[in-house]
C-alpha cells in the first residue's frame, strides 16, 4: 500500500503537482536556504543540485523579491491572467559561501533574492555562537568535569563517547536561555574542554563582507535582518529584543543605506518568535518577518510568514515549490516544525 508520499510522487508529474499549484496560487513559497558548498558536504547545499534547482525554476515559476511576491499575493490583488505559481529565494545568516556559490548563480538566471544576515557577524566580527560551539565540541576529547545545562547533566564519559550528538543536544539546550547566558556558558564550555577558539571564525565559518554586502545590494539582493548575535528573541528580555531589533536596524542602515529591509527571526520555531518580539520588529521599520517553518497560516501574518527548507532532495523541493506541502499544512494540519535535540 502507498504511503502519501508515495501517492504524491506517483501522480505529481501527472497533473497532482499542477492541481496543487491551483489551489494554492494565492501562496508564494518563501524558499528558506543556509549553507552552500561546491560538493554539497557538512549539510550545505551543492553548487549542483543549487543551479538545478534554479534551473526548474526558471522554467516553470516567476521568481519575485519578497516585497513583490508579498504585494502580488495579497488578498486585494487580482491574479487574473497569471498562470506561473510565484516563488521567493531567502538565505539566513550571513555566511560567504552565499556570496562564492549562491550568489553567482542567481546573477547568471536573474534572480532576485533576501539575504538576512547577523550584523555583528558581518566582517571581521562575531563568532555565531552555534558555530562556536561546534569548534570546541570538534576540538576537545572530554571535560574535567560534570556540567549541567537546562538540568541535564553531561558527564566526561558522555562527551568521549557521543561527540557525534552533542552538538545538536547542546543547541537545543542552549536555545531555551538567554543570550548572554549562552556567552557564559561557551566561556565555562571552553575552560572544561581547555579548549579556546579563534578569536574570529575560521574560513568554514567564515561571514560575507560588508563591501560584498554592498555589491549584492546593487545586483538584485535585498539585505534583511537577523539580529546583531543570532540570539532567539524567545528568551530575551524586552530590553534585551529591542537591542538586538533595532542595532540590526542601525547597523545595516549605517552600512548599506537606509533601505526597506526584511527581517528573520533566529532559529525561527514559535517560541523564538513572541508578539512582543514581531511588534518590535514593525516598529523597527521592518516590512516583514520570516520563521524558519510552514504551518497553515502561511502568510496571513506578515510579521511571521511561513518558509520552506531546501536542501539536496529533489522530491522534496517539489513538494515545496509546487503547494504539496502547503496543502498538507491546510489540509492536514501538518508542519515542519524542528528541534535540534530531535535530530
Amino acid at each position: 500500500m502507498l504511503s502519501l508520499s508515495g501517492v504524491v510522487k506517483a501522480v505529481g508529474p501527472y497533473g497532482g503537482y499542477k492541481l496543487a499549484s491551483t489551489l494554492t496560487q494565492r501562496y508564494p513559497r518563501i524558499l528558506m536556504y543556509h549553507r552552500f558548498s561546491v560538493e554539497g558536504t557538512n549539510g550545505a547545499i551543492s553548487k549542483r543540485v543549487l543551479e538545478r534547482q534554479f534551473a526548474y525554476l526558471k522554467d516553470h515559476f516567476e521568481v519575485l523579491s519578497l516585497t513583490e511576491a508579498l504585494n502580488r499575493c495579497s488578498p486585494s490583488r487580482s491574479r487574473s491572467g497569471r498562470s506561473k505559481p510565484i516563488v521567493t529565494i531567502t538565505i539566513d545568516d550571513g555566511y560567504r559561501d552565499f556570496y562564492e556559490i549562491c550568489f553567482p548563480l542567481l546573477k547568471k538566471y536573474r534572480f532576485p533574492a533576501t539575504f538576512y544576515v547577523a550584523t555583528d557577524f558581518v566582517g571581521d566580527g562575531i563568532w555565531l555562537w552555534h558555530d562556536k560551539l561546534k569548534w570546541i565540541i570538534e576540538n576537545s576529547v572530554d571535560i574535567s568535569e560534570p556540567l549541567s545545562i537546562g538540568g541535564v547533566e553531561y558527564s566526561p564519559e558522555y562527551w568521549r563517547e557521543n561527540k557525534e550528538k552533542l552538538w545538536f543536544e547542546l543547541v537545543s539546550a542552549m536555545l531555551k536561555i538567554p543570550g548572554q547566558d549562552i556567552n557564559d556558558l561557551l566561556e565555562r564550555i571552553s575552560f572544561l574542554t581547555n579548549v579556546q577558539p579563534p578569536k574570529s571564525p575560521i574560513e568554514q565559518y567564515r561571514s560575507v563582507s560588508w563591501s560584498e554586502l554592498r555589491e549584492m545590494q546593487n545586483n538584485g539582493v535585498s539585505v534583511g535582518g537577523h539580529t546583531k548575535d543570532h540570539f532567539s528573541l524567545g528568551h530575551l528580555s524586552e530590553g534585551g529584543v529591542r537591542d538586538q531589533v533595532i542595532g540590526c536596524r542601525d547597523h545595516l542602515s549605517h552600512e548599506l543605506g537606509d533601505l526597506g529591509r526584511h527581517f528573520c527571526f533566529p532559529n525561527g520555531q514559535p517560541s523564538d518568535i513572541t508578539d512582543f518580539s514581531k511588534m518590535e520588529v514593525k516598529n523597527a521599520g521592518f516590512e516583514s518577518a520570516v520563521a524558519a517553518y510552514y504551518d497553515r497560516n502561511g502568510i496571513s501574518d506578515r510579521f511571521s510568514l511561513s518558509r520552506h527548507g531546501v536542501g539536496e532532495n529533489w522530491f522534496e523541493f517539489l513538494k515545496s515549490v509546487w503547494g504539496v506541502d502547503r496543502l498538507g499544512a491546510q489540509l492536514l494540519n501538518r508542519d515542519n516544525k524542528f528541534d535540534w535535540g530531535d535530530v
